[in-house]
């Protein structure tokens, strides 16, 4: 059966973008990346209030009161690497976490220079650019002794965290052999172990084996007189389940974005988070409807009665959700607008009411909040019966990212 056009650009990752929120002021901002002469007017964009992840981050650390090593993955969770990375670093944070090589040399190459770990897997042909650009490295296999060996060639040491499989099932060294391995990489010239980690499956009862699983091979290292360096274990979630111990590092997400991991926390809200994310397009054409005329591919939309409709050049291949129509809205001019037809690659359209002022040019707000109204990329997830991790991951990587400056209200 063929595929329809949709189906085409989704398969080929168009409508989801590979790289895996929210002002509550209106106040005027300063954007430290102003349009240049050269560039073309951009009709979709997405800004981010970075005083708000500094709050979310302040907040986190006077919980946890250990240091924080922020998670950056996946495109710092859609918000944008560099801008997200550059802020954090200024900021002092402790440490960043990605999950791709690559995306640890962007952030040195871009001039983060504070300590960034590779969680994701490590390729002994990359040993070399891990040792020339500082790049701590998850390690669990024995690669590490080409690391090892290219660090010696440099004349320095890389720092390296080893991984624990505690139950998780996916990277690390099955902790009931790990006694043996943590006094070999203990051994290696170029190697200095900066820390030991974990990642609990966020099942309650299982994490509390997990943990003792996990303490217990660090106690025996530490008997045998290895300094392992930091005990991590702590995600978002585990920031919430972990009691008054958070080992000695935690290493929050989705918390730094101003969402909590799940649905209980998110209504809980004791941390009073504040999102940094705003989607943003403008109206690209207004149209009347006479009854019987139909919108998008296939009539998805057929009018009724006269109508007044908006088109917006948003669509999934900006990572906006495509299943929505009937439950969801935007925002223009400070009003609610829900949408009709069909979610498209590059396009969406609202009904508006016959005497609406709306009109070619006016900003819509797709997450963040304009007037008296919000949308929360949460809200998009409920509307969609996906999670808000989802949401925030699919944001087209491509699309501009301008970080504002300025006294918003907190």
């Amino acid at each position: 059966m063929p595929f329809s056009r949709r189906e085409f650009l989704i398969a080929s990752g168009l409508g989801l973008p590979t790289c895996l929120a929210m002002e509550k002021s209106l106040k005027p901002y300063v954007s430290v990346h102003p349009k240049k002469s050269n560039e073309p007017v951009q009709d979709t964009w997405i800004e981010l209030n970075l005083p708000n992840m500094a709050w979310n981050l302040n907040t986190i650390k006077q919980r946890v009161s250990v240091p924080v090593m922020a998670v950056i993955k996946a495109n710092a969770y859609g918000h944008g690497l560099q801008e997200v990375g550059r802020f954090l670093d200024k900021s002092g944070i402790d440490a960043l976490m990605v999950c791709k090589l690559s995306e640890a040399i962007q952030l040195r190459e871009s001039g983060v220079r504070c300590p960034i770990l590779n969680f994701g897997p490590m390729y002994t042909e990359d040993a070399d650019l891990m040792v020339k650009h500082g790049i701590s490295q998850s390690i669990f296999t024995d690669d590490v002794q080409i690391l090892s060996q290219n660090a010696q060639k440099a004349s320095k040491k890389i720092e390296a965290h080893i991984h624990i499989d505690t139950g998780m099932g996916r990277m690390g060294l099955p902790y009931h052999k790990a006694g043996g391995y943590i006094e070999k990489v203990a051994s290696l010239e170029g190697i200095r172990i900066q820390g030991i980690s974990t990642t609990l499956t966020e099942d309650p009862q299982f994490d509390k084996v997990q943990m003792e699983r996990f303490l217990s091979v660090c106690q025996k290292a530490e008997q045998n007189g290895i300094r392992i360096g930091l005990k991590h274990a702590y995600s978002s979630a585990g920031i919430f389940t972990a009691g008054s111990s958070f080992l000695d590092m935690v290493r929050p997400g989705i918390l730094l974005y101003g969402y909590y991991p799940n649905q209980k926390t998110q209504k809980e809200d004791h941390l009073s988070l504040k999102p940094i994310l705003q989607f943003k397009s403008r109206v690209a054409a207004v149209k009347i409807l006479r009854p019987g005329d139909s919108v998008s591919y296939h009539r998805a939309y057929t009018a009724k009665t006269k109508e007044k409709m908006a088109v917006i050049p948003v669509g999934y291949s900006d990572g906006y959700p495509y299943s929505i129509v009937g439950k969801g809205w935007v925002l223009i001019k400070g009003q609610k607008y829900p949408l009709i037809g069909d979610i498209t690659a590059n396009h969406l359209e609202v009904r508006l009411d016959l005497d609406s002022p709306v009109g070619v040019g006016d900003e819509v707000i797709l997450i963040g909040s304009q007037g008296p109204h919000t949308i929360f990329a949460n809200q998009l997830a409920d509307w969609e019966s996906i999670s808000t991790y989802k949401i925030l991951l699919r944001l087209n990587p491509l699309l501009p990212r301008r970080t504002l400056e300025s006294n918003y209200e907190l």
